[in-house]
C-alpha cells in the first residue's frame, strides 16, 4: 500500500513499507488487545503541521600543499520550512469502523529557507526550486481518502504531500504523503512498556541489489499528556548496493564512475495517541535517503574520496484547540 514491497519474513503483515513509519501508541501494559480507531460520524480534530525538507551534499575535495596530499571536506545544503493546518472531519463509517475522512489543508504559512551554503550558482538555483515547490504546492486543499480502525490509509491522492525531488526508487515521496497525515498506523500488538522488538523485513527496489531491511520498536508512556496516553517509537533501516539508475553517476564530481555506490533509507517516527480513542495527539517523523560513492584515489593519494547525498524530511504533528496558531 505504500509503493514500496516489504514483507515480514513468516508473511504474517502481506504488503508492507517503509514509507509506512507512522507511529502508533496503544493500550496499558496489562491490556492484551491492539489499540484500535474509533470514530464518530461528524467528528472534528484539528492539527498543526510543520515540514521542512533539507537537500544536502557532502564529499571529499583533493588538494596539494607542496608535495602531500589532503582530503579536504565540504557540505552544500538548502532546507525549506513550511506550516499549515489540518482539520481531519469523518464523513461517514462503514460497519466494519472504517470511515471516509476529509481533511482540509489551510492557514499555510510563509515559506523559510537557508540561503545556498557557499556561492555556488546550481545551488542557489536549487534553493529557489524547492522554495518555488513547496509554494505551488501549498495553496488550501482538500483530501478524500479512507481509515481503517488499524490506521491503514487508503485511497491518498499524490497531492496529499509536496514533489521532492527524489531519483527512482522513490523511497521518500510515498513515505512522506501518509507522514503528513493526522494518523497514526496502530501494530497488531498491545502495549508493554519497555518491551523492545526487532524484526527482518524483505525488501524489493528496482535498481538497488543485495537490500536489507529491519525494524524495531518499543513502547513508551506519555505521562505529559491530561488524557490516558501511549507512545511508540519505531526505527526503519533499508540498506543496499545502487546497480543501476542514474545515481551510478557521482553528483558534485563531474559525473565519475565509482568505484561502489551504496543505498541508504533511515527512518524514525514518534506518535503519541490516546487510549481513549486511538486520535494521534502529537508526532515527530524524519526519514533520510542518502546515496553514498566511493571513488577512486586521486592521483598521488591513498585513501579513496567519498560523496554522500542526502534528500531528507522531519514532520511535526500537533492536535491543537481553537487556536492553533
Amino acid at each position: 500500500m505504500w509503493g514500496i514491497a516489504l514483507k515480514k519474513r513468516n508473511n504474517r503483515w502481506g504488503a508492507f513499507s517503509l514509507a509506512g513509519l507512522l507511529l502508533v501508541g496503544g493500550y496499558p501494559p496489562k491490556q492484551e488487545k491492539p489499540l484500535e480507531r474509533t470514530f464518530a460520524v461528524g467528528s472534528t480534530q484539528r492539527y498543526r503541521v510543520e515540514l521542512l525538507v533539507r537537500t544536502e551534499l557532502a564529499g571529499q575535495r583533493p588538494v596539494r600543499i607542496g608535495v602531500k596530499g589532503y582530503a579536504e571536506p565540504f557540505t552544500r545544503f538548502v532546507e525549506a520550512r513550511i506550516s499549515w493546518l489540518a482539520t481531519e472531519h469523518t464523513r461517514s463509517i462503514d460497519e466494519d469502523g472504517t470511515a471516509d475522512v476529509e481533511e482540509t489543508l489551510g492557514g499555510f504559512s510563509a515559506i523559510v529557507s537557508n540561503e545556498a551554503t557557499g556561492d555556488d550558482p546550481e545551488w542557489k538555483k536549487l534553493a529557489v526550486a524547492l522554495e518555488d515547490a513547496l509554494r505551488e504546492w501549498a495553496p488550501a486543499r482538500t483530501l478524500r481518502y479512507r481509515a481503517s480502525r488499524a490506521g491503514e490509509l487508503r485511497g491518498l491522492a499524490r497531492e496529499g504531500g509536496p514533489p521532492l525531488d527524489e531519483a527512482a526508487p522513490q523511497l521518500l515521496t510515498p513515505w512522506l504523503v501518509r507522514a503528513l497525515r493526522p494518523a497514526a498506523a496502530l501494530p497488531a500488538r498491545p502495549i508493554h512498556f519497555g518491551e523492545r522488538w526487532q524484526e527482518p523485513r524483505a525488501v524489493t527496489l528496482p535498481g538497488w541489489d543485495n537490500v536489507q531491511g529491519a525494524e524495531s520498536g518499543e513502547w513508551l508512556e506519555a505521562p505529559e499528556f491530561a488524557e490516558p496516553a501511549a507512545r511508540l517509537q519505531i526505527v526503519q533501516q533499508i540498506t543496499a548496493t545502487v546497480t543501476s539508475g542514474s545515481e551510478r553517476l557521482v553528483a558534485g564530481a563531474g559525473g565519475a564512475h565509482p568505484l561502489s555506490v551504496a543505498g541508504r533509507f533511515h527512518g524514525e517516527s514518534l506518535a503519541t495517541v490516546s487510549l481513549m480513542d486511538g486520535r494521534l495527539l502529537r508526532a515527530t517523523r524524519s526519514a533520510t535517503r542518502e546515496i553514498t560513492w566511493t571513488l577512486a584515489p586521486a592521483e598521488g593519494f591513498e585513501q579513496p574520496l567519498r560523496f554522500q547525498g542526502r534528500l531528507s524530511v522531519q514532520v511535526r504533528i500537533e492536535e491543537c484547540s481553537e487556536n492553533c496558531f
